[in-house]
């Protein structure tokens, strides 16, 4: 990566990390794009060259989460299961495990959880990713599978990312859980 788009990604971050960080102290709707872009070093055109919402700037992760699950899915070594895959995958580097951490998630899911506008924002943005990774599911499965059972498995795979990372134990929740999709429930 050249030098011009090393400071593109930091800035980027920086405007993303301020309005995160005003987000969940001071609440959404009382934090102005002027006040982020102010606060990030940069003019509000260039924040809206970077983020073309404010909600955006809440998801700058969006891509790459996006882009990570289904590298998991089609990269994964030959022999892998999906479900072996991405369990190994986990939440691979992020540090879930350390306390302050999981207070900083617990915040950010509070954020999207009591801001209308950030809750919708994050459902489209699922249901892209689900449609994501449905079809690289489809495309990579070694069992045949349909369409819709392909859409229904990558629905439980995110709502499993999801709600494991609101655990104590994410990765211990997560291996659970996709371990459950793997060798079915009996019940």
């Amino acid at each position: 990566m050249g030098l011009r788009e090393q400071k593109k990604k930091r800035t980027r971050k920086a405007i993303s990390d301020m309005a995160t960080l005003l987000f969940i102290e001071r609440g959404y709707h009382q934090v102005t794009t002027a006040e982020i872009a102010e606060k990030a070093g940069v003019s509000v055109p260039t924040l809206f060259n970077y983020f073309p919402t404010k909600e955006a700037m809440v998801f700058d992760e969006d891509r790459a989460i996006e882009a990570g699950l289904i590298d998991t899915v089609v990269k994964r070594r030959p022999g892998q299961s999906i479900v072996e895959a991405l369990i190994e995958a986990g939440f691979s580097g992020i540090d879930v495990d350390h306390a302050e951490h999981q207070q900083q998630v617990a915040s950010f899911m509070a954020l999207v959880d009591n801001t209308p506008e950030l809750s919708r924002y994050a459902k489209d943005m699922w249901l892209r990713h689900e449609a994501s990774l449905a079809s690289a599911i489809l495309a990579s499965s070694q069992a045949p599978i349909s369409p819709l059972q392909a859409q229904v498995i990558a629905h439980y795979i995110l709502d499993v990312f999801q709600r494991a990372i609101r655990t104590q134990d994410p990765n211990g929740t997560l291996k659970a859980l996709l371990t459950l999709l793997a060798d079915g429930w009996r019940g």
